[in-house]
Order: C-alpha cells, then sequence, then structure tokens
C-alpha cells in the first residue's frame, strides 16, 4: 500500500497537477476571456484602457465613451457603453445605435443586447451589435455615430476612426 501511494504522488506532476503558492482571493488575477486591454492616451496625460481591446469614442469631456470591437471574419461590429473613465458599463435606453460607415460605404445599425445576467433589455443595454458585410475584412474605416443618448444626454454626428476611436 505505502509503494501505490508513493507511486501516486511521484505520477502527479506528470499528470498534469500542479500545487502553487499563488495568492488567491479578490487580489489574484483570473484570465480574462478578452484581448489584454489596450491602453489610449490622451494630450492631458491621463489613460484610458479599453476593457474589451476595442476603439474608443469619446462623448462629451469625459462624460461617457463607446468602446467599438469588430470581427471582421464576420463584418459584427459590437459597441459598449461606458462611463468616462471607460471603466464601468452605462446602460443607454434605446432600441438601437446607427453608425454611417465612410470607407466602405454602409450604414449598420447596432441593436441592443440583452443579457440575463445584467438584466439587461434589448431597449435598455450597455452593449449593441450588428453585422455588415461591408465590414468584413476591414482593418479599418472611418464613421459617424448618428444619434445616441447616454444618461439623458444626447450625441449626434460624432466622428470616429477604427480602430484610433476620437482620442489622441
Amino acid at each position: 500500500m505505502k509503494r501505490l501511494i508513493i507511486s501516486m504522488l511521484a505520477a502527479l506532476p506528470l499528470s498534469g497537477c500542479q500545487f502553487s503558492t499563488a495568492k488567491t482571493g479578490p487580489s489574484a488575477s483570473a484570465p480574462s476571456p478578452y484581448p489584454p486591454a489596450e491602453t489610449t492616451k490622451k494630450e492631458s496625460g491621463h489613460d484610458h484602457s479599453t476593457p474589451h481591446g476595442g476603439a474608443l469614442l469619446e462623448l462629451g469631456e469625459e462624460f461617457a465613451r463607446l468602446e467599438f470591437v469588430l470581427d471582421a471574419t464576420t463584418g459584427r461590429l459590437t459597441a459598449y457603453a461606458l462611463d468616462g473613465k471607460a471603466e464601468k458599463a452605462v446602460r443607454v435606453k434605446q432600441p438601437s445605435i446607427e453608425i454611417t460607415i465612410f470607407n466602405p460605404a454602409a450604414v449598420v445599425k447596432l441593436y441592443g443586447v440583452a443579457n440575463s445576467l445584467t438584466g439587461e433589455s434589448a431597449n435598455d443595454a450597455s452593449e449593441f451589435a450588428g453585422q455588415s458585410d461591408a465590414l468584413k475584412g476591414a482593418s479599418g474605416f472611418d464613421g459617424m455615430i448618428r444619434a445616441v443618448t447616454i444618461r439623458g444626454r444626447q450625441f449626434k454626428g460624432v466622428p470616429f476612426s477604427f480602430p484610433d476611436g476620437n482620442e489622441k
């Protein structure tokens, strides 16, 4: 019996089990399902990380942001509504956000994405997504938000570039 236990213990490292003294709990970092956060530096000297690895579009002076993520394989464009620091999701109470794309020319309608975990509905969401064949294979484009209302403030005709956003 003693030999069996010693054999089993000796085989543990070979089976892929690993013992670690790494910290656990709130200060430990778990792998993220998103790409590493990108950082955008503004002329004012402070940085904003993008939670989903996309392009940031500032709305107002640090009032709110939209983060755009493009899947060029499928032409799916996703926009995430965020607070002014690009740290927290902000719900938008409208069913869709229309984006005019200039190169290639297209209009993309992004619809609110319901999320049962957060209680978000298609008409009250922080994530919006839509698909356009014109964006398949695109690595960049210029666009304009037709209109979006975030936290009671409306923004119309806001230009941006992807993947640069509108922050310098």
